[in-house]
């Protein structure tokens, strides 16, 4: 949560580690969300799903192949900083218990 306030108050998302060493922001369809945030965050870190209209960056969008352990594509955008103008949606991911994952993204629609 406290990376999202420091997103509003520059107006962007800055880059994470992964994102510099790879230089360009991970992004993630709808059917990776559940699973990398289970890999990578954690419940005090309280993270987010930010749903995305990548049309002002499409161009820049370097699509990965799908992995044994992520049976999906990768999209990887070129980009120095995902702008907060291309976010549309936020959305909660929930702790859960016993189906696998530990976050379960909630479509607060």
């Amino acid at each position: 949560m406290a990376n999202w306030q420091e997103a509003q108050r520059l107006g962007y998302v800055p880059r994470c580690g992964n994102d510099n060493k790879e230089n360009g922001i991970h992004l993630n369809l709808p059917e990776a969300v559940e699973y990398t945030a289970s890999r990578y965050f954690t419940e005090e870190e309280g993270p987010l799903v930010l749903v995305i209209d990548a049309a002002s960056f499409s161009e820049t969008l370097e699509w990965r192949d799908p992995t044994v352990t992520e049976p999906w594509q990768r999209p990887l955008a070129k980009i120095d900083n995902l702008p907060l103008s291309t976010v549309i949606e936020t959305n909660r991911l929930v702790p859960t218990v016993g189906n696998g994952a530990r976050f379960e993204w909630v479509r607060d629609q």
